[in-house]
């Protein structure tokens, strides 16, 4: 069966190979060992192993499919085809390639050891528009967009056929972005519509990501931006999705199969014989090469909802600042830096811990309405019948999850920007329907009245920060390199209001007194602030949102604790009580009533 010659190019030879050698051919029968039933090869009674007819004939029937289909041309020579070697760069190394005459006719073109050369020439003089490259093509040239090149176009980079290497990788992808250029590049990585591709651009994407932040510390150097978050199947963030989608699966809220089809097709089992979730699930690496196996229907319904959760927790974290992009830039029309304080002092280097307070002045950026609409295309229009103001909002809940626990939220973008919605605060608020016209009213009268230039107000943690790290509050963890105006260039962790409020009360204020001081103490630290009369306030982190905890408090305090602006919920079978915190809420203050006027006699008032 196997031909002499290939008849489908080099690839389809390697599968005939590959079918020929490793297609299981052979009979197989039962035995029980110890009580388990496994499958052993079946031999004859001279000891040879008994061939399978049934096999025999499935192998070579699909042998001589493979055989019969029509050649399959390299991307390389279809792009040569398509476009022609008149507006084509070639710069591989090759001897001889196809090329097509205008009749259509394949015809064989020798190329001279100089071609290399003269293509790059060609390329960056500006007389063939595109140009292809391979490994052996992208060593020691460049293909930037140069101040003194002709072509000073902006390139556009596609990647294909990536491999495994990632420094490879790096390497060709440097040699069209590099020092003294007009402009970068614009990067794509092109896959097919078999969404299964995805495993294997994630694995580049991953080790170009380690090998970036091994080389200058920061995660944009190795993948150069061409990879999104969602891209890296392998991340912290696609673990936790995939947590949360193996509790999808085995409570059968996954639309894209069931959990017993699921457990048919890649005998990967998550839940226990009393259906509990394992502790222990399958880990990402193996749910992927599984999904690999599976019809291409099957594999494109699977990572389409899988990466949707992905895309769910990237967009989460990305708005909740805990999103890892390693070193950013902080761009603005005017960086100002308008405080500086020591906040902690090495004693062993001397070296100092400092908050930076810079204010950062942007123009607003406003969509249209109709704007809007278009980049918002999974999004309703709708107006919230309380306020009048409308908005676009998810048209599904997104999922996300922390740990075991999954909470439904709905994306709202305003024309002043965007937030989330818990689920069910969304059902029970005033947001409902609207038309188009009334939507796009709406919306541009809203746009129409904000502000031209809006100045935030953030601060910058700079100088020693390994000693303190633990200490630092991780509500925002982006790290910013930026240059204020008339000031020298730093680089440091950013931090929210709060943030280095609390960074204050716990390095510079020793012994909290005050209501304020003890509200800044306890949201610097996860260890319980002492409010006096027994009460203590903690830290804590509920169903993924940050929570201020009154612990102490007993049965006769609820109801006083209740009426001076405190909230409880029952977690875990258990009351717990939490003091409201929030932009629009005035913690300081309910915290001073609760501190100054004492909860008992709240409690007995209430009574």
């Amino acid at each position: 069966m196997k031909p002499k010659t290939p008849h489908n190019g080099d690839a389809a030879y390697y599968v005939l190979g590959y079918l020929e050698q490793a297609f299981p051919i052979h009979a197989q029968k039962l035995v029980e060992i110890d009580g388990n039933m496994v499958a052993e090869p079946l031999r004859d009674e001279t000891g040879a192993l008994v061939v399978s007819r049934e096999a025999l004939a499935l192998r070579d029937a699909a042998m001589m499919e493979l055989i019969t289909l029509a050649p399959i041309p390299s991307a390389l020579d279809q792009i040569l085809w398509a476009f022609g070697d008149d507006a084509v760069a070639e710069v591989t190394g090759r001897s001889i390639r196809p090329l097509k005459a205008d009749d259509g006719h394949l015809f064989i073109e020798k190329r001279s050891a100089s071609s290399n050369s003269a293509e790059t020439q060609a390329f960056m003089d500006g007389e063939k528009d595109i140009l292809i490259f391979s490994d052996a093509g992208g060593t020691g040239r460049s293909y930037h967009a140069a101040q003194t090149a002709k072509n000073q176009k902006r390139r556009r980079h596609y990647l294909l056929e990536p491999g495994w290497r990632a420094d490879a990788a790096i390497q060709g992808l440097g040699r069209t972005h590099r020092s003294a250029q007009v402009s970068a590049p614009f990067f794509r990585v092109c896959t097919s519509d078999v969404h299964g591709e995805k495993r294997f651009t994630s694995t580049i994407a991953k080790r170009l990501d380690q090998l970036g932040a091994l080389t200058k510390g920061q995660r944009e150097t190795g993948s150069q931006g061409m990879f999104r978050e969602e891209d890296n199947l392998e991340s912290p963030i696609a673990r936790a999705a995939l947590r949360g989608y193996f509790a999808d699966l085995a409570a059968g809220r996954a639309e894209a199969m069931s959990y017993e089809n699921f457990t048919d097709w890649t005998a990967l089992r998550l839940i226990d014989k009393d259906g509990v979730l394992l502790e222990e699930l399958p880990p990402i690496q193996r749910f992927l090469n599984r999904v690999l196996a599976l019809p291409i229907h099957m594999q494109n319904a699977l990572f389409a909802e899988f990466m949707c959760r992905i895309a769910d927790q990237s967009e989460r974290a990305r708005a909740a600042g805990t999103l890892d992009l390693g070193v950013e830039t902080l761009r603005g029309d005017k960086i100002e830096q308008v405080s500086t304080e020591d906040l902690w002092t090495c004693p062993k280097s001397g070296a100092v811990t400092r908050i930076i307070g810079l204010e950062v002045t942007d123009p607003v950026h406003v969509l249209s309405a109709d704007d809007a609409l278009s980049r918002n295309p999974d999004k309703l229009p709708m107006v919230n019948r309380a306020s009048g103001r409308a908005a676009l909002i998810s048209a599904r809940p997104m999922q996300m999850y922390d740990e075991d626990i999954v909470t439904l939220m709905r994306k709202v973008v305003r024309p002043n920007g965007s937030s989330y919605l818990e689920e069910t605060r969304f059902e029970s608020s005033a947001w409902e329907d609207i038309g188009r016209p009334e939507f796009a009213r709406l919306w541009d009268e809203e746009a129409a009245s904000l502000p031209k230039t809006t100045t935030t107000k953030l601060y910058l943690l700079t100088g020693l920060l390994l000693p303190i790290w633990k200490d630092i509050p991780t509500t925002n963890e982006r790290i910013y390199r930026v240059t204020p105006d008339g000031a020298t260039a730093m680089i440091g962790r950013t931090l929210s209001e709060e943030g280095a409020a609390a960074l204050r009360a716990r390095f510079l204020v020793s012994n909290p007194q005050t209501p304020q001081e003890m509200l800044t103490a306890a949201l610097g630290t996860t260890a319980p602030v002492d409010l006096g009369r027994g009460l203590t306030l903690t830290r804590r982190r509920v169903a993924g949102e940050m929570r201020l905890e009154l612990g102490g408090a007993d049965r006769g305090m609820i109801d006083g604790l209740k009426a001076l602006g405190c909230f409880t919920e029952i977690i875990a079978f258990q009351l717990r009580v939490f003091l409201p915190h929030g932009d629009r809420i005035d913690t300081g203050r309910i915290l001073a009533r609760i501190v100054g006027q004492g909860t008992t006699k709240a409690a007995e008032q209430a009574a």
